[in-house]
């Protein structure tokens, strides 16, 4: 399977909630950074850090959300990916449709690095005014 292929398929499971296909592709020792600013910013170091910091509260958070890929940039073992988020905030019902960029890299058929580069404000807002990010954690790892 090539890279472009393996994140095709990442984004597919996530489309469906595939969770477990998702983190399956991760290498047990993953670095997954979220921009500093947005509401689950910082760097996670595992699977299970992922699942906990960033998918569980996904769920938590949003009436719906989802990946709109644009289009997929294949540069060999690192992918880029070019899109949108298409979200809605459950506390305070509004929609959002960001631009975002997600980067790969890849080694032996797993993710080893996971960098995303949004809008941070632009999906805070559907979140509510009284949903702060927590800046002393932007930034830091997470196991």
């Amino acid at each position: 399977m090539s890279n472009v292929e393996l994140v095709k398929g990442v984004y597919a499971a996530f489309g469906v909630g595939d969770v477990p296909k998702v983190l399956g592709a991760m290498h047990a020792q993953i670095t997954w950074t979220e921009t500093a600013g947005f509401v689950y910013g910082g760097v996670y170091r595992s699977p299970q850090a992922v699942l906990e910091n960033v998918f569980a509260k996904i769920a938590v958070d949003f009436e719906s959300f989802a990946v709109d890929v644009g289009r997929l940039i294949d540069a060999g073992d690192v992918i880029v990916m070019e899109g949108h988020y298409v979200a809605k905030g459950k506390r305070t019902g509004k929609s959002v449709r960001a631009a975002v960029a997600h980067v790969f890299e890849i080694s032996d058929g797993k993710i080893v690095r996971f960098d995303q580069y949004v809008d941070s404000a632009t999906i805070n807002a559907v979140l509510g005014a009284s949903r702060r990010v927590d800046r002393s954690i932007c930034g830091t790892e997470r196991q």
